[in-house]
């Protein structure tokens, strides 16, 4: 049974391929992977390039607001004590294209989520003590119908 205010959920997985993104996240750290030979970044961890299929592959922090590309308002209770209604956002970063992270939107009321809405990284405790991404809004930066234009961290 849990107890009042305990994380519900599945643990993770962890594997080799995620162990330095789920150390990271224990710190409050969002990483991607970037593949040393063409570039690209994915999420999450996989241990090798979705792009050109190399396994040369380097853990990158995401630092800058991020803007949700999409949604959803989940009003079901998939699981004892999950409380509803809320947001989940996929968000788009700016300084890493292609790069989107799922996480629940926090910081405002599930139904003020809209696209482009700009977000902050963020960790919430996750099921077994594992630190789960979410999103905090940021109060009175304007949505963009672009969720590829966000402000660096600190402007607004």
């Amino acid at each position: 049974m849990t107890s009042p205010g305990a994380p519900v959920g599945i643990p993770p997985a962890v594997t080799e391929e995620t162990a330095a993104f789920w150390a990271a996240a224990a710190e409050g750290r969002l990483l991607v992977e970037r593949c040393t030979g063409c570039g690209a970044e994915s999420f999450p961890p996989y241990g090798m390039c979705r792009a050109c299929r190399g396994r040369a592959v380097e853990a990158v922090e995401i630092r800058d607001r991020g803007r949700v590309y999409s949604f959803t308002v989940n009003h079901q209770r998939w699981l004892p004590g999950l409380e509803v209604p809320y947001a989940l956002v996929l968000v788009e970063f700016p300084d890493h294209p292609g790069v989107r992270v799922f996480g629940r939107l926090r910081g405002c009321p599930p139904d003020a989520a809209a696209i482009g809405m700009a977000v902050e990284v963020g960790f919430e405790p996750g099921p077994g003590g594992y630190a789960v991404p979410s999103f905090v809004a940021v109060p009175n930066v304007p949505a963009t119908g672009d969720p590829a234009v966000a402000p660096a961290r600190g402007a607004a």
